[in-house]
């Protein structure tokens, strides 16, 4: 069973969702969420599989609470809003899928074929050896040794090697699963890191740590992430 939350500030809009998604006999409903407070704390307490996650809330939105709940729980998310312009910013950082209201019955199935693929991935997704970059009509298999870091930009991704960087298609989680929960750490909603090319890190404000690469480069850690990456260095908590 798939264990699903619901975020939407609007009790109508929850109940309407509510109704759509009973069909859907491999889905387990919990009681839905309408504010960051309340879904943050449903979060914590029943770590569901998927969320369907108003954006504007009252006293915070839906990025705002993924941002709270990221290093600790990684669910499938399916952004549902009457706003079109957050998109490119949903799919950033994993969205599944983005409904647009008001949305119909068939739109929904089509997002919850999506989720059911996309949590199946995460069980039968073999590891990499080698990451594979399209380089027009070439391809070429990326060494992972050679992968400092990976961000997030524009629904694609960027991976960095030394000074070179090469754009491929995918998302974060996804390639993150692939490389290596060991080598491979994830700092930020958009960004992972090779461990091994950490060279230093200074501690920010707020939880936030500025890390430096043997190459150079330099990132910043998200607030969320913070005992993952002190743990992954070897760092009290």
């Amino acid at each position: 069973m798939i264990k699903t939350l619901i975020v939407d500030d609007e009790p109508p809009a929850r109940r309407r969702l509510q109704r759509m998604l009973a069909t859907h006999k491999d889905l387990h409903l919990l009681a839905g969420c309408g504010s960051p407070e309340t879904a943050i704390a449903a979060l914590d307490q029943h770590r569901p599989d998927l969320v369907f996650l108003d954006i504007h809330l009252p006293e915070g939105d839906g990025f705002g609470i993924l941002e709270a709940i990221w290093g600790r729980h990684d669910p499938a998310v399916v952004f549902v809003t009457a706003y079109s312009h957050h998109a490119v910013r949903a799919f950033e950082i994993d969205a599944v899928d983005y409904l647009l209201k008001p949305y119909g019955q068939d739109r929904l199935d089509s997002a919850l074929t999506r989720v059911r693929d996309h949590l199946a991935r995460r069980t039968t997704t073999p590891p990499l050896n080698r990451l594979p970059v399209e380089m027009g009509d070439r391809i070429r298999l990326l060494d992972l040794n050679a992968i400092d870091y990976v961000r997030a930009e524009d629904g694609y991704l960027r991976v960095h090697t030394g000074t070179r960087s090469h754009l491929i298609r995918g998302t974060l989680a996804n390639l993150q699963e692939r490389l290596g929960p060991t080598e491979f750490l994830r700092i930020h909603r958009s960004v992972i890191v090779r461990v091994d090319r950490i060279r230093e890190l200074e501690i920010l404000a707020h939880g936030e740590m500025r890390l430096t690469l043997n190459s150079g480069d330099t990132l910043i850690s998200g607030r969320a992430y913070r005992d993952q990456v002190r743990t992954a260095l070897g760092l009290p908590t």
